[in-house]
């Protein structure tokens, strides 16, 4: 069902870029085809016919977009490659398809981890699982984040993988906080599954009740939406707990077609205070924040 091939045949190569350092104009010209190409693909698609594709033909799909994500630019020509007005325009659409995505991927490895009487070894198995692992390896080195501390997720999914890993590779507690009821409900049989209710408490809530819980760190998914109002109600605690502390996602460079950006308007009031940049196919940037002044 995950098994998506990441050794597959990929359209677009390195030697695309020859000499693109001197003409990024015909770079942006090779790209631009691919793009449209696939908004153009995507646009045919409701969220209904989606959801009732195979799995694989699914993931067929992403890979196509993972592929444009993650080829080598740099952030100067990912930025020609996303501000060309055409391609600017067909943005909503990929982002959109992408968030689709994210939200089916989840409910299908749910569905198998719930069906498995191994959920580990599927959860293990899954093709995204190393991303994960990197990423949250990288956000714990970056804070030394200890065991001691108590982590809220702004938008944990079905799957909540960052929490997951969090208790089992560093034995971190966590709060999920997730705003659809049916995807809550469905995490928590998550969690129950994997025998983590102990380590990890599911909530159907959101920001607006970050006030009521125990925590001093938060972390903001590159999808929680929305943004600006989430660092707002994220402001208001801080302004008591002076040693919590925020980690929210984003999305940089060429992967930005994934997703819009953390705006500065979104995070006014903050400062940033450290950055990692994705690695290999990680698709998010981890950034830590304080409250200004």
């Amino acid at each position: 069902m995950h098994d998506i091939n990441y050794s597959h045949k990929h359209e677009l190569g390195e030697h695309d870029f020859s000499g693109c350092c001197k003409d990024c104009h015909t770079s942006v010209l090779i790209i631009k085809p691919h793009i449209m190409a696939f908004a153009a693909r995507i646009k045919r698609y409701t969220r209904e016919m989606l959801s009732a594709l195979q799995p694989d033909e699914v993931y067929r799909l992403y890979q196509i977009l993972d592929d444009l994500a993650h080829m080598d630019t740099g952030t100067h020509l990912a930025g020609l490659i996303l501000e060309e007005p055409d391609i600017n325009k067909a943005l909503p659409i990929i982002r959109s398809y992408y968030s689709t995505f994210f939200d089916i991927h989840e409910t299908y490895l749910a569905q198998e981890l719930l069906k498995s009487d191994n959920p580990w070894e599927i959860l293990k198995a899954f093709p995204l699982y190393p991303r994960y692992e990197t990423l949250i390896r990288n956000q714990v080195k970056a804070r030394h984040i200890t065991n001691k501390s108590r982590l809220v997720f702004i938008g944990c999914g079905a799957v909540p993988m960052s929490l997951i890993l969090l208790s089992r590779l560093y034995g971190i507690r966590s709060i999920g906080l997730e705003s659809s009821k049916e995807t809550a409900k469905l995490s928590t049989k998550v969690i129950q599954a994997l025998g983590l209710e102990k380590e990890v408490e599911i909530i159907h809530s959101d920001d607006l009740d970050l006030e009521k819980l125990d925590w001093d760190i938060a972390l903001v998914a590159a999808l929680a939406e929305p943004k600006a109002r989430i660092f707002k109600s994220l402001g208001r605690v801080l302004e008591e707990r002076k040693d919590a502390f925020v980690i929210f996602r984003t999305y940089t460079g060429m992967r930005a077609v994934l997703y819009e950006p953390v705006q500065p308007a979104d995070i006014k009031g903050f400062k940033i205070v450290k950055e990692i940049l994705p690695t290999g196919r990680v698709n998010n940037t981890t950034v830590f924040a304080e409250l200004e002044g």
